[in-house]
């Protein structure tokens, strides 16, 4: 696979290998069940067909979740409810935010070099929070997902 992005840097440019890097990190719920076929065998009928539509319920375990959703990109985060174990994973994405140039000083854009007063922008981008599970014992008591 590496490979061929790589053949098809050379042909169409730089903006390609970046494109097919993001694309290839992204798993579906079918790709990660193909991975993890006893994981999946092992959980009751209901939460299979959930899992298949990337959906969790209450009282899944932390595999099953993984098996919907993926692995939380950040590390856990451990604490105590009710004399409980708590567990939350957090889910993290990153949303475009226009920053405009400083004013006084003159800068390089993608045109050359720009005027002190002449304004530029550009785009960075900012993480958010996109989802969250909580476990309690191991089990998902709650959760919150942006767009559902």
């Amino acid at each position: 696979m590496i490979a061929r992005i790589f053949k098809n840097v050379v042909k169409i440019g730089a903006v390609t290998l970046a494109a097919a890097m993001v694309g290839a990190c992204v798993t579906t719920p079918a790709d990660r069940i193909a991975e993890n076929p006893a994981a999946f065998q092992s959980l009751p009928p209901q939460q299979q067909l959930l899992v298949q539509q990337g959906r969790i319920e209450q009282g899944m375990s932390a595999d099953a979740v993984l098996l919907a959703w993926g692995a939380p990109n950040s590390a856990p985060v451990y604490g105590e409810k009710d004399g409980r174990k708590t567990e939350r994973w957090i889910y993290r994405g990153y949303e475009p935010v226009t920053v405009m140039s400083d004013w006084g000083s003159p800068h390089y854009g993608p045109y050359g070099w720009y005027d002190p007063l002449y304004p530029t922008s550009s785009t960075a981008y900012i993480p958010t929070q996109d989802a969250y599970v909580e476990f309690v014992n191991g089990k998902v008591t709650s959760w919150e997902k942006k767009g559902n």
